[in-house]
């Protein structure tokens, strides 16, 4: 155990050593949460629109006002033609225009369904469909008050009264994307920090030739990979604090749930890591391909995982394939632990499965590793 001890010993050394290192371990993670955290948004706001009012009427302008007032909108004032609202949106000028057709009012308060065109960029669709949600629910907010207008006083006895709708949403309110986006972003710096350390470190020792060195002391095979990935966990958990901490001071996103759950959930994901590390470590001969190889696996890992696109979007057979993602289900465990405060009782079947894939790929890698330095 001594002789693990002192490789540790060794390995902090180096890093300690290496200012680009440092700079990896405590500048990289708060800089990215603090980019990425304000960048990476699924929220649609400040969307150039343009109105063409053809039917000049209060409800009309109410349309018109509803939109300029609100985040997600930016009124960019009247139009005259169709064919101007074209040649606006193709230019990039606006992103919508509302057209607003002869006799709105009139079909509104009579308790007809007026038509009401809303023309969208429709370039990203993802912005494009939100913004076209926000102006569902601007425009039935509207045809709310003009029913209400046109049933005068209150309703007859023998009238059903209607029926409102009182949202109330849990664990984030203001419906924030960055409170999803946040924890995701931590869990993507551990997978990245300690693949790349690992493998770039082990990969060094060859290039300098001091792994060779190591071989010929009485060390055994698995003190040696025990004392490599060993203070790179311990670096992956330096790592997770600054992200937490950064999270907290910047966005205000405390963890609602137990550290010691979050530490445990990281523990058993950083077997899979590290293991990738390991195995970049057995097919690289430099720096640069250690970096390729682990770069190759972790952006498969990363784009399945549910970060940027829900897993339930995915066509079915990419579907299947997540199921061998460990990221996938750090994702939802650091998530829950974060936001919910979800004991690590009920995120069981992701521990297992984490413990499940971080075993096979570390035993998996480090007997590649120790077949490759015999």
């Amino acid at each position: 155990m001594y002789r693990i001890g002192y490789l540790i010993q060794k390995e902090f050394r180096q890093i300690l050593r290496e200012k680009a290192f440092i700079g990896l371990i405590f500048g990289m993670p708060f800089i990215q949460i603090v980019i990425l955290g304000f960048a990476v948004s699924t929220d649609v706001r400040h969307v150039s629109i343009a109105f063409l009012d053809r039917d000049h009427s209060r409800f009309s302008r109410k349309i018109a006002d509803a939109f300029s007032v609100t985040e997600s909108f930016t009124g960019r004032g009247a139009l005259t033609s169709e064919r101007q609202a074209k040649e606006l949106i193709d230019s990039g000028v606006i992103q919508a225009a509302v057209v607003i057709p002869p006799g709105f009012e009139r079909d509104l308060l009579s308790g007809r369904e007026p038509a009401l065109q809303m023309l969208i960029d429709g370039v990203d669709g993802n912005s494009a469909g939100i913004a076209l949600a926000y102006a569902s629910q601007i425009v039935a907010r509207l045809q709310q008050e003009a029913a209400a207008e046109a049933r005068g006083g209150p309703p007859s006895p023998g009238a059903a009264a209607p029926v409102t709708l009182a949202p109330r949403m849990w664990y984030n309110p203001e419906l924030e994307s960055r409170y999803n986006i946040v924890p995701g972003i931590i869990g993507i710096l551990v997978t990245m920090i300690t693949a790349f350390l690992t493998g770039m470190a082990i990969v060094r020792e060859k290039e300098i030739g001091t792994l060779e060195q190591l071989m010929v002391t009485p060390i055994k095979k698995h003190e040696l990979i025990l004392g490599k990935v060993i203070p790179f966990a311990v670096v992956g958990f330096m790592l997770m604090n600054v992200g937490i901490a950064a999270a907290g001071l910047l966005f205000g996103l405390w963890m609602e749930g137990s550290l010691f759950s979050l530490y445990l959930m990281s523990l058993l994901f950083m077997l899979s890591t590290l293991g990738l590390g390991i195995f970049a470590s057995t097919m690289a001969r430099t720096q640069q391909q250690a970096m390729f190889v682990t770069w190759f696996f972790s952006i498969f890992a990363l784009l399945l995982s549910g970060f940027f696109i829900p897993i339930e979007n995915m066509p079915k057979i990419i579907q299947a394939v997540t199921v061998i993602n460990p990221l996938r289900y750090f994702m939802v465990a650091i998530r829950e632990i974060y936001l919910k405060g979800t004991p690590v009782l009920y995120l069981w079947k992701e521990a297992l499965f984490m413990l499940l894939f971080g075993l096979t790929v570390i035993i998996a890698a480090s007997l590649r590793f120790r077949k490759r330095i015999a």
